[in-house]
């Protein structure tokens, strides 16, 4: 087994830690970190959202995101709906300034994933991507397990 830091949970963990550093403070102008951000930039391409698709997506937990989404409705950058056909269930929309926020937000993404592509040197970047997913797949699954034993 590999020392700790060079373990792929541990390495993950750096990057994350690193892109929070490079983009934190570029958010900050906004009120939000990068974990908001990137619900904000989720809506913008999914558009609405239900609360419980969005913690699907962020893989956080409910109480997590709901806090968030309280928090950037406070801001002004969505707004918290009650669904139509469901009243247990919250869609969030962006507004306009919402909107704006996550269209930077992924203009600032796009240029970290291209020095996250510089790194590969000869790996293909789609790849890499893909092995990603499917490695957040199994630990998904391997979640949805534990909780279950």
């Amino acid at each position: 087994m590999p020392r700790v830091e060079e373990r792929f949970s541990f390495l993950i963990h750096r990057i994350n830690a690193q892109l929070a550093r490079i983009c934190n403070p570029r958010f900050r102008r906004w009120k939000v970190d990068i974990d908001m951000a990137r619900m904000l930039a989720v809506l913008d391409q999914e558009g609405a959202m239900a609360a419980g698709d969005m913690v699907r997506v962020m893989a956080l937990p409910q109480s997590t995101v709901s806090h968030q989404l309280k928090r950037l409705e406070k801001l002004g950058y969505l707004a918290r709906t009650l669904d139509p056909r469901d009243s247990r269930m919250v869609i969030a929309t962006l507004t306009p300034d919402g909107r704006a926020v996550a269209r930077e937000a992924n203009a600032l993404s796009r240029q970290v994933t291209s020095y996250l592509i510089q790194a590969l040197d000869d790996l293909d970047g789609q790849t890499f991507r893909e092995t990603l997913k499917r490695m957040d797949a199994v630990l998904a699954a391997k979640r949805t397990v534990a909780a279950d034993e």
